[in-house]
């Protein structure tokens, strides 16, 4: 079985998981870590038995490297992913990839320019009630949509402005506007939005947003409440909050239909998918609330292997470009409505 060989750009928090899910896919292997931090590429190469290369070119010269997934500060990435694939390799880039909407494209038209798969890491996606909940709604089981809710509660610590979740460095870059792009919005609630249009289809044509600066002493926000109108005229609403006293696994989805309603958990939280449908779908009974069988899966394994899986066919990645400019211009035209206090047209689809 021929093999995806990637190159790591970036050895910090957010690349452990994904490094251990490439060691354990068939169809891909490590060739070689670079991180501007030497400790860090030094522990993740020993962790994944690879040899640390010098410079960015060295990795992109390394041997046997097809790909290369990029996990850098937020500001760095579009500008590294560009030189990437400049270079004719193909780029994993962790989520947002691009802090607005003209990087984004830039690197878009690149990819297909050089006929090169561009893969976005919303890796949540791949959790198993999302494909549950898309089957459902996509078979016309809960009627027409026309409310959503989505909710993002965390109680992250206030170390985590400085070091993330993990403390493997010292590294300011997510409290500050210029470097992270946003706070709990971009870099949690994203990724809820990304799983919301793979569920329903819907696209987001208008919207009004507050947020603010409230518990941290951040330059980005901790706290943000919009409303949406969709392409199907429903409407929804969302609230993020980063520091909320007593928070645990409360990142879910609601979607209220014609035909029925589905509360979706946080996949991370082990809690079961629930539905109430006005008539039975499969196994789902009708008018009483019925608990789906919950089923795991490691969602950046299974992130990993379509992305690879996409490389070798030379298509494009089930979760690409387009897919994280879409999340992109919403998390910031939600910023723009907040920050000009008015309603916002969108168009997802430009």
């Amino acid at each position: 079985m021929a093999r995806t060989g990637f190159g790591i750009l970036g050895c910090g928090t957010a690349a452990v998981p994904v490094c251990e899910a490439i060691s354990q896919v068939p169809e891909t292997a490590i060739c070689c870590v670079y991180d501007v931090n030497p400790e860090m590429a030094r522990d993740l190469g020993e962790r994944c038995r690879v040899p640390t290369v010098p410079n960015l070119d060295a990795l992109l010269n390394f041997s046997d490297v097809d790909a290369v997934y990029i996990a850098v500060p937020h500001h760095l990435l579009a500008p590294l992913a560009l030189r990437v694939l400049e270079t004719g390799k193909h780029a994993l880039v962790e989520k947002p990839m691009a802090l607005d909407v003209t990087q984004a494209d830039a690197l878009i038209t690149l990819a297909q320019q050089k006929g090169l798969t561009l893969g976005v890491l919303y890796e949540m996606r791949f959790a198993p009630i999302y494909a549950q909940a898309r089957e459902i709604a996509q078979a016309g089981a809960l009627g027409k949509i026309f409310g959503v809710r989505v909710q993002t509660l965390i109680n992250k610590p206030q170390s985590y402005w400085d070091v993330g979740y993990s403390g493997r460095s010292f590294n300011p870059w997510r409290r500050e506007r210029d470097k992270a792009g946003g706070g709990v919005t971009l870099m949690n609630t994203s990724h809820l939005l990304d799983a919301l249009w793979f569920v329903t289809g819907l696209e987001i044509t208008r919207l009004s947003a507050e947020y603010g600066t409230l518990v941290s002493k951040v330059e980005v926000e901790d706290t943000l409440a919009a409303t949406f109108r969709f392409d199907n005229d429903a409407i929804g609403n969302l609230f993020a909050g980063a520091h909320i006293a007593g928070a645990s696994g409360d990142e879910r989805i609601e979607i209220y239909g014609t035909g029925g309603t589905l509360r979706l958990p946080d996949p991370y939280s082990q809690k079961p998918m629930q539905a109430w449908l006005c008539e039975p779908y499969g196994e789902i009974p009708a008018r009483v609330w019925h608990t789906l069988p919950q089923f795991t899966t490691n969602v950046f394994e299974r992130a990993v292997q379509e992305f690879a899986r996409a490389v070798q066919q030379a298509r494009p990645a089930p979760i690409n470009g387009m897919d994280a400019r879409r999340v992109l211009q919403t998390v910031l035209t939600m910023y723009r409505a907040a920050d000009e206090h008015r309603v916002i047209e969108i168009d997802t689809r430009k």
